[in-house]
């Protein structure tokens, strides 16, 4: 049964909340004597996509084939029939949620990088093997030199590996890359590993004998991306891309050690395209168009193809029977599966929706919108989708990695990675196709969205390589009157924020963007003014419970108490919102900390004045007097519905969680049992079994006054009952709280 405590019942509730004596200061309740909470029920799975990253190529009884891996949890690796467009095989990767690189080696067999693990795909055998890793959290950058053995690169630690399949070895080269994180390509020549390296820009030059290395500086006029994400051999060529910046596609001669004038910007692909064999020509995607290299001159010309998206890997095949692609055409795949036919000769380009198996994703974000139903988007981006909660269904739309929500009026606002843009949605209408209004300049992951007077306040995390972030003040109405408040707490990104009588109140994370380590010891909490729109002031605060300073402060609101609650690694503590002194705090999970690096730990309040909190990534419901809690559930999202209940994610489902309802009868039968097991005074016993009693015969005359009148009786004078006349007090204070008349 759902709650449906309503009126003057939730103000008795948050009365009894307000009586220290009437809670014990033991820890959490035993889940299983609380009937207050429902078992976890599994709504489904919100989102479910196809996120193709990467692929690679080969032939199976004949016929072209497409490897490629649908991200999700697992991700999905597939074997595609070119040619009769069916998907042949699919191989779930235990311990991997997205895939990045794919190669295929000359005698068939496919690798493929994971989520931490190197994958070797037979076409002979058709089995999947997991080969292990060199103890990273992603494999990228694949390539393979002339005897079979397969390089790749990493993250976090900037890695370089190589396996062996002759031997079975993998072999860990180390960091190569100082203070960087990721080496997020790689290409093999002559006895080299070259790896492109982020987030500063660079190359390595790895000896595969030796394992010494040496660093390769781009050229000065090259305006730095996040990353070198693109490695490719041609001829003597060791050819670069950068992801981000002005997108540079950059030519290193191996027999100079020396890089070549020509470059292009706007280059658009994840692999270069090689030219067939014997060819001295190369590919690549130039401001959507096609653009053909020549090997002696490095001079590029148009191909007269065009094609609007990334390239991420590509193969030459023939289509028979179709006179539109004569000989050989280039062929690729993109994010959703679809599959793409260009041919140079005809200048054709056909792109099919090949049946690519689709996964769930994990859900990024959650949040209530204004019509009461459930936003969430999900990782990787591309898709969002809204529960409908009176109907219990769900609808799925176009939406990027949305790392922040929040509604205001009738709309719904998302703040989505990369770049932090941010959309608009009018629930109002009949179609859900968020539509973007404005982009935070140097800005990546806008984690916090808070509403204020028809307007947005963001706090983002900065670019990569970056550290500070910057508070945004965005009326939607106005959106040329946006204002960007950049490094508001000095290389520190915010992650909370909260309204409270004209100020806005913040909270921040040390952590910058990927790939730079914080310079900051402290998280802060600040003081902005809304109507002279400038900081007030700033000060790391002195948390109760705390020998050391937190790395990061979030879960920012304002209580049904008038004070700011908030959040950091496994403490809950509030604040006088005038003498800015810590009043209360709890330590809820000891031995937590670090927790955490931009996700703010969420706070929610029911209408009951308790408060739900994915505190350490254990969904909590709180009483905010005497902190009594109970722990429901592991997940970093989750929100209160307007029916009452719980709602949370666990990796991709959408779970929920109801706050059941109790009677006059079910409160009366608790307690005589509380006393029959000595866990309540008999004098007390009498007391509120003689009231619920009372309660109980008014209602069932029909005289509700009268009932509600003994029901708060029974409140009262379990209001002024001692610790030490009721021991599991919790429990007694749900079951009189939640009686719905």
């Amino acid at each position: 049964m759902k709650k449906t405590v309503k009126g003057m019942w939730f103000v008795l509730l948050i009365c009894m909340m307000m009586i220290g004596s009437a809670f014990p200061s033991a820890g959490a309740v035993d889940a299983e004597t609380n009937s207050s909470f429902g078992e976890p029920v599994k709504l489904g799975d919100p989102i479910q996509s196809v996120a193709v990253y990467d692929s690679a190529y080969g032939t199976e009884n004949g016929h072209d084939v497409m490897y490629t891996t649908a991200s999700g949890h697992p991700a999905i690796f597939q074997v595609v029939d070119l040619e009769t467009e069916e998907v042949l095989r699919t191989y779930p990767l235990e311990g991997t949620g997205a895939v990045w690189t794919h190669i295929t080696v000359p005698n068939g067999n496919v690798y493929i990088g994971g989520n931490g693990y190197l994958y070797e795909y037979s076409p002979e055998t058709q089995e999947v093997k997991n080969l292990g890793g060199i103890g990273e959290s992603v494999v990228y950058g694949l390539s393979y030199d002339e005897e079979g053995r397969v390089y790749f690169g990493s993250y976090p630690n900037a890695k370089a590996g190589v396996y062996d399949p002759a031997t079975g070895e993998m072999t860990d080269f180390g960091n190569v890359a100082p203070n960087q994180s990721y080496t997020r390509s790689t290409a093999y020549h002559d006895g080299y590993l070259y790896l492109g390296v982020g987030v500063d820009n660079y190359l390595v030059k790895l000896n595969v004998e030796t394992g010494e290395h040496e660093k390769i500086s781009l050229p000065d006029h090259v305006t730095p991306g996040s990353s070198v994400w693109q490695l490719d051999a041609f001829g003597d060529y060791i050819v670069a891309g950068v992801g981000g910046g002005d997108n540079s596609l950059l030519f290193y001669d191996t027999t100079t050690d020396q890089w070549e004038d020509i470059s292009y910007e706007n280059n658009k692909g994840l692999r270069l395209i090689q030219g067939l064999p014997g060819s001295n020509k190369a590919y690549f995607q130039q401001s959507g168009r096609i653009m053909e290299i020549d090997y002696d001159t490095l001079q590029a010309t148009d191909t007269g193809v065009r094609f609007g998206t990334f390239i991420r890997n590509t193969t030459w095949v023939e289509l028979e029977g179709d006179p539109d692609f004569p000989g050989y055409s280039l062929v690729t795949v993109q994010f959703a599966g679809q599959v793409t036919f260009m041919n140079l000769e005809t200048k054709k380009v056909k792109t099919i929706q090949y049946p690519v198996v689709g996964n769930p994703i994990p859900i990024q974000t959650l949040e209530k919108g204004p019509d009461g139903d459930l936003y969430m988007s999900g990782y990787p981006g591309g898709k969002g989708a809204v529960y409908h909660t009176s109907e219990e269904t769900s609808d799925m739309f176009t939406l990027g990695q949305a790392e922040g929500m929040v509604a205001m009026g009738d709309h719904m606002y998302f703040g989505v990675y990369p770049g932090a843009t941010i959309f608009d949605l009018d629930t109002t209408k009949d179609t859900i196709a968020p539509k973007q209004i404005y982009d935070i300049p140097h800005q990546d992951r806008p984690f916090k969205m808070e509403a204020v007077h028809d307007k947005l306040y963001i706090g983002t995390i900065p670019d990569y390589g970056k550290l500070g972030g910057s508070l945004t003040i965005l009326d939607p109405e106005h959106v040329e009157d946006t204002q960007v408040y950049e490094d508001v707490i000095h290389n520190q990104s915010i992650v909370g924020l909260a309204e409270h009588g004209g100020k806005l109140y913040g909270s921040t994370t040390v952590a910058g963007g990927l790939g730079i380590e914080p310079t900051e010891d402290a998280a802060k909490l600040f003081v902005w003014d809304l109507e002279k729109n400038e900081k007030v002031t700033e000060f790391v605060p002195n948390i109760p419970g705390l020998d050391y300073n937190p790395r990061m402060i979030s879960g920012m609101s304002v209580g049904p108490d008038g004070l700011l609650w908030s959040a950091a690694d496994g403490i809950i503590f509030a604040m006088d919102p005038d003498s800015l002194e810590i009043v209360k705090s709890k330590t809820i999970y000891e031995g937590v900390k670090n927790y955490g690096r931009w996700r703010p730990i969420h706070i929610r309040w029911d209408d009951n004045g308790v408060m739900y909190t994915t505190l350490a990534g254990k969904l909590t419901a709180i009483d905010p007097e005497s902190f009594d809690y109970e722990t429901l559930a592991v997940t970093e999202l989750a929100t209160v519905g307007d029916d009452g209940d719980i709602y949370y994610t666990s990796e991709s489902r959408l779970m929920k969680i109801d706050v059941l309802e109790n009677t006059l009868e079910s409160a009366r039968d608790l307690i005589i049992q509380e006393a029959e097991d000595g866990q309540m005074k008999h004098s007390v016993e009498k007391q509120l079994i003689n009231s619920l009693s009372q309660a109980i015969h008014h209602r069932d005359k029909g005289d509700l006054d009268q009932a509600r009148n003994h029901l708060q009786k029974a409140l009262d004078q379990f209001q002024k009952a001692k610790g030490s006349d009721v021991t599991n007090d919790l429990k007694v204070k749900l079951a009189l709280g939640t009686i719905n008349l």
